[in-house]
Order: structure tokens, then C-alpha cells, then sequence
């Protein structure tokens, strides 16, 4: 394209502005085809990019003429890409009580795949046995870590981590055991209590 019809287009010149608009039309369309926003159509799209051309023209450099049709282009694009920006600031607002596009409230769809009792009961258990191992000694709570992250070495490495006797770190596990079997008895007959 001669870089003639850009300057006659900087200076006014309808026809010379159309013949511009001309050039990058594809792009234009091209772009607006890609973009779906909520409340605006292809049209509306393309007027926005046409804006962006009318806007852009007064800016071109007399120097970089050449440059000009990417010029427009990434003008199109920016402006394309502000409205996406504006209209995705502004979150649709929602309710639970609305409805989908079959009239159901979304209410009326929600529906719990968990059993609330049991979670309840579970986490109940969790927190009594927590409050057990709390309840430990420092010496007690180590082998019995040791004892959970691996029943079957876990005792030795204890042993021999801390520098113990194999069958006296073994008696301790079995007594920190029962120590905490005793506590979660005793936990359970308290909330039946209740």
C-alpha cells in the first residue's frame, strides 16, 4: 500500500480514511470473530475496532509510515482487549435463588453427596484423639510417631535414633498403646454422657 494514503488519511481525507479502514477490515473481522463478551454482538465488536482506527490515524508517524498497517492493527487489538478487561470487571451478579435456563432455582439442584453425621462423628473422633496424644509424654508421643509413620521398623529406628534399648523402646509403644486406648474409652463414655 503507498504510504501517501496514510498521510491524506492523517490529514482528513474521507476517501483516504476508508481505503485505510479498507486495508485493516479483515483483521477487524478476524479479531471479532474470536471475542465473545456477554451484551455485545459481532456489530458492536467491529465498531469498537473501527473507533480504534478513527482514533489511531491522527497518531501515525510521518517517519514510520511503514510500520503503519501493524500500527492500526495493534490498535484494533488494544482497544479489543480494554472492552474484555471493562466488561470482565464487572462479575455477573448471581444468586442461589436464581433460576438455570429450565426455570429450576439453583436451591433446588444442590445436593450433599456426604453424610453430615458422619462427618460430624468423624471429626469428633479426630479431635479426641488428638486431645489423647496431647495428653502424652514427650518420650511417648516419639515412638508412637515412629510406630504410626512405619509399624514394621519404625520401633528400631526409634531405637536406635535415640540410642535405646530395642525391647524397652518395644515395651513403651505397647504401653503408650494401651495409654491411648484407655484415654479414647474414656473420651467416648464422656460424650455419651452428654
Amino acid at each position: 500500500m503507498d504510504d501517501s494514503i496514510f498521510i491524506h488519511a492523517k490529514n482528513g481525507n474521507k476517501e483516504a480514511i476508508e481505503k485505510v479502514i479498507k486495508t485493516v477490515e479483515p483483521f477487524i473481522f478476524k479479531q471479532c470473530r474470536k471475542l465473545r463478551l456477554k451484551d455485545y454482538d459481532f456489530d458492536d465488536l467491529c465498531q469498537i475496532s473501527y473507533l480504534a482506527v478513527l482514533k489511531a490515524i491522527p497518531k501515525l508517524n510521518d517517519q514510520h509510515l511503514d510500520s503503519a498497517p501493524s500500527y492500526l492493527m495493534k490498535s484494533i487489538h488494544n482497544a479489543l482487549k480494554y472492552e474484555a478487561r471493562r466488561v470482565l470487571s464487572k462479575p455477573e451478579e448471581s444468586s442461589i435463588e436464581n433460576e438455570d435456563h429450565d426455570g429450576i432455582p439453583y436451591v433446588e439442584k444442590l445436593v450433599a453427596k456426604e453424610d453430615t453425621e458422619k462427618i460430624f462423628f468423624q471429626s469428633q473422633s479426630q479431635w479426641q484423639v488428638r486431645e489423647a496424644y496431647k495428653s502424652l509424654t514427650t518420650e511417648e508421643r516419639h515412638v508412637l510417631s515412629f510406630y504410626i509413620e512405619d509399624p514394621y521398623g519404625g520401633i528400631k529406628r526409634y531405637a536406635e535414633l535415640f540410642k535405646k534399648d530395642y525391647r524397652k523402646s518395644r515395651y513403651l509403644k505397647d504401653k503408650t498403646l494401651k495409654k491411648m486406648k484407655q484415654l479414647l474409652e474414656a473420651a467416648k463414655e464422656d460424650d455419651i454422657d452428654l
